[in-house]
């Protein structure tokens, strides 16, 4: 039916009421059409019973189907031994399993009644546990009694592999120093929790400890022969009063480290008591981290006790510190030659001797980080020391290192000298994102100096290599490559200067350009190669201006992303940029005044969203 021929139609949507005629008239002339529609949503009705009964029947063909076909399924005809291999790479890559239902091995249990009997059967996939004690739960005796059984339960099943395990008990800080309150007493349920695990002291062959002193009293104990394996050991410094690291581990504790015969691997949160012990066999270890909890100056090692430590330690091949940088020179130098991977997090404020910066050599270095302590991100004083230190570093190990991050401040042409000496490096990144700090705090600010930085790593301004030599040869007839040609990850996190959408969208598409070509022209694979990117992350500390986030950008990003490019862009929101002067709600802040009450009024809520590009 046509509205246009109805002879109310020139008064359709409008105020009119109808006169009495004009009802009856209405009323008669509405019968038809509702005699149809009445005829119209029987039919639907009818229609809709039709297909109910349809998909009823196609859902018991799908089932009838389905269940058939699951005796097919190819994983039905892999022997037990097949499956169980397969469980083992299912177990958490990152942290040792916990008892959390929905990962592996638990989850595995879960699938069906096969599958739980592989799982359960499978040693391997019970050798490892992650345990915590809630500082709220640890006088419960049912809640710990509890726990323990499922540790016992949890660790039968690993047969007579040996175990790794990670324990973990903050107690509260205000119990810390009540004399009545020791939850390791004799025969107190924590204690019995703890016997528990010593039980298994033989198997031991990876120890992770965040307890109190009371618990390391504990470990100390155990003889030295029932800790024959012992590999790796981590411990966490306890906590004291106001909630910060104690500056004494338990002496029994420190002592059984000289007892240790197969320990290789050694990380210590607090390692003022160790004072290096002359007992202890430093040069067993091949990995070793001292990083403090937090920057308390007690708990950090001086450069020269850091160098005097590594020269005990010849065959490292992971080493991460943090030092105390200082005006005490050390004469001596130390050679890691087998170091692989080396962290160092120093904390200056003022300028370090220059002669520090040589004093250490480390031929095979295939990773690095060299880092500064929370609040020295751009301590101008200490520029000239991680220019040189990262030059000395780097100039060793030029020919091995692939992944190098910075999170210190030094200019950026001393950048670009440092990355020329690495032309074989495949990870890149610059600054750090740590938790709990405003958007705009710790960014890392690069002076620019007279350097094109992204132009360099781009092409535009391209670095000439020798195909005979993997150093950088002023030789024109040499291949043009980007700054680190063969860089497949690049991370740009908290550092200034920022770079826009475009410029990043442009860095990806050049040096996807000089892949090619150079790909095509130099055939040799024992060459300095040159390739794509594969992964870029950048995080800004301030806000896009929505001029640089065009759309045709977005959908370039996007269309990178869909061809398997890793790509993560992050600002701290939108730059708002109003060209009304006269807005509704000007005037009602006062910008020169920020109270702590009003400091999260004042932040934009554009801005307290991240921006992802």
């Amino acid at each position: 039916m046509d509205l246009e021929n109805s002879p109310f139609y020139h008064l359709l949507e409008t105020n009119h009421a109808a006169s009495r005629a004009e009802t009856e008239h209405i009323h008669e002339l509405l019968r038809v059409p509702e005699q149809e529609l009445q005829n119209v949503n029987e039919e639907i009705t009818r229609l809709d019973t039709l297909l109910d009964d349809l998909r009823s029947r196609r859902e018991n063909l799908v089932s009838y189907i389905h269940k058939h076909r699951q005796l097919l399924s190819p994983i039905r005809r892999l022997p037990a031994e097949i499956i169980a291999d397969l469980f083992t790479f299912c177990l958490p890559a990152t942290h040792p399993p916990t008892r959390d239902l929905s990962e592996p091995p638990l989850l595995l249990t879960l699938v069906c009644k096969q599958w739980r009997e592989v799982a359960l059967s499978t040693p391997c996939l019970w050798s490892a546990l992650h345990i915590y004690i809630p500082h709220s739960r640890d006088s419960d005796e049912n809640f710990l009694e509890r726990r323990k059984r499922g540790i016992k339960q949890w660790l039968e099943r690993s047969g007579n592999l040996p175990i790794s395990l990670s324990l973990t008990h903050h107690r509260c800080p205000l119990a810390l120093h009540d004399p009545d309150n020791q939850p390791y007493s004799k025969d107190s349920p924590l204690s019995s929790l703890m016997e528990c695990l010593i039980e298994y002291s033989p198997r031991w062959k990876d120890l992770t400890l965040s307890v109190p002193n009371a618990a390391l009293q504990l470990i100390g104990a155990v003889p030295p022969e029932k800790l024959a394996i012992l590999q790796r050991l981590f411990v966490n410094a306890p906590i004291s009063q106001f909630n910060r690291p104690s500056l004494d581990l338990e002496e029994s504790f420190v002592t059984l480290l000289d007892r240790l015969p197969r320990l290789t691997s050694l990380h210590l949160r607090e390692h003022s008591t160790l004072q290096f012990r002359s007992g202890f066999q430093w040069s067993k270890l091949t990995k070793l981290s001292l990083l403090p909890r937090t920057n308390v100056y007690d708990t950090i090692l001086y450069f020269h006790d850091a160098l005097r430590l590594l020269s005990q330690t010849p065959g490292l091949r992971v080493c991460k510190l943090m030092i105390w940088n200082h005006d005490v020179a050390y004469r001596d130098r130390v050679i890691l030659p087998l170091l692989h991977d080396l962290t160092l997090i120093i904390h200056a404020h003022t300028e370090p001797p220059l002669a520090l910066a040589q004093s250490l050599t480390a031929p095979s270095l295939a990773k690095l980080t060299i880092s500064s302590s929370w609040g020295c991100e751009n301590t101008v004083a200490t520029q000239p020391f991680f220019r040189e230190l990262l030059l000395k570093l780097l100039g060793d190990s030029s020919t091995s290192m692939q992944t190098l991050r910075i999170a210190v401040t030094i200019p950026l042409p001393d950048v670009v000298r440092c990355l020329q000496l690495v032309p074989r490096l495949q990870s890149l990144t610059i600054g750090s994102v740590r938790p709990g700090r405003l958007p705009d705090q710790n960014t890392f600010v690069f002076p620019k100096g007279e350097v094109d930085f992204i132009g360099m790593l781009s092409g535009s301004l391209a670095v000439v290599v020798d195909n005979t030599n993997t150093k950088p040869q002023p030789s024109s007839e040499s291949l043009s490559l980007p700054l680190c040609p063969e860089l497949q990850t690049l991370k740009f996190l908290r550092m200034k200067p920022l770079f826009t959408p475009s410029v990043l969208l442009n860095l990806i598409r050049s040096r996807r350009e000089y892949s090619s070509l150079y790909s095509s022209q130099n055939p040799d694979p024992d060459s300095c190669k040159c390739r794509a990117l594969r992964t870029l992350e950048v995080y800004c500390p301030t806000p896009c201006d929505r001029n640089d986030a065009s759309p045709e950008i977005m959908e370039a990003f996007e269309q990178l992303r869909e061809e398997g490019m890793n790509i993560c862009i992050a600002y701290c929101g939108w730059l708002n940029k109003s060209k009304d002067d006269d807005l509704p709600s000007e005037g009602l802040f006062d910008d020169t005044t920020v109270s702590s009450d009003t400091w999260k009024t004042k932040t934009s809520s554009a801005n307290a969203k991240l921006v992802y590009i």
